[in-house]
């Protein structure tokens, strides 16, 4: 914890320092660089045993605490896209699937679908259920997640969580700058309490399944990020 927080405060000292990349992962990006993180897709913490986060000062967007593939079945993102997707509107023959969902409510999807989580305690799963927007009834639960595998990300990836505050400006070029001036610690997160969170439609689930349009995985299945989200106002919750 005091390495972590003494490499803060010296990127705090540098004052305003230029985004390393012009999106709006750019703040995260720049600082893993200054901080020392290598970009990777492992799902282990980030630096010194801390996951770490990045936001802007004023920013409302959900907080991603983690992504990951369905537990069941065997290519879940691959069913889900292929049965529920929607065509891409320059490639019609590939589909993708974007949509957001709680536990609390029903979202609506392509105008024919509404999917929902279903926090079900005696199975230990977290269901992706489908409905039929006619029917208003359950059409496909086959697709979730295991209490276990949820545990085990949840108690791994956010058993340390760093999380980064930045003031933000932009020059006549529309190039971004970043101040590091806060950071928070969070430590030892509860699976209880995530589930709670589930329930009460505090914590958003996310799939972002796509395909790939050009290259040797042509029309293969291309996962952007699957995950769990929150407001940064309900983190420490």
């Amino acid at each position: 914890k005091s390495k972590i927080i003494s490499k803060f405060h010296a990127i705090k000292k540098l004052g305003y320092v230029k985004s390393h990349r012009r999106n709006n992962t750019g703040i995260g990006k720049t600082f893993e660089d200054y901080i020392g993180v290598i970009e990777n897709n492992i799902d282990n913490p980030d630096l010194f045993g801390f996951e770490i986060k990045s936001h802007r000062e004023f920013a409302q967007s959900y907080v991603t605490l983690f992504s990951k593939n369905p537990s069941f079945p065997k290519g879940a993102n691959t069913y889900l896209k292929n049965k529920y997707g929607t065509p891409y509107e320059n490639n019609p023959e590939l589909k993708r699937i974007h949509t957001s969902m709680f536990a609390n409510k029903a979202n609506n999807y392509a105008g024919k679908f509404a999917f929902q989580l279903i926090n079900d305690k005696n199975d230990k799963c977290i269901y992706i259920a489908v409905f039929s927007l006619r029917t208003k009834k359950i059409i496909d639960r086959s697709c979730g997640y295991t209490y276990d595998d949820l545990k085990k990300v949840l108690t791994r990836k956010l058993k340390n969580l760093f999380y980064v505050t930045a003031e933000t400006k932009k020059d006549k070029t529309g190039t971004e700058y970043f101040f590091f001036n806060k950071a928070e610690i969070y430590e030892n997160p509860s699976f209880e309490k995530f589930l709670s969170l589930i329930d009460k439609g505090l914590i958003m689930y996310d799939i972002r399944i796509g395909s790939y349009q050009s290259g040797s995985n042509y029309g293969k299945t291309h996962d952007h990020g699957s995950g769990f989200r929150k407001k940064k106002k309900n983190l420490n919750k």
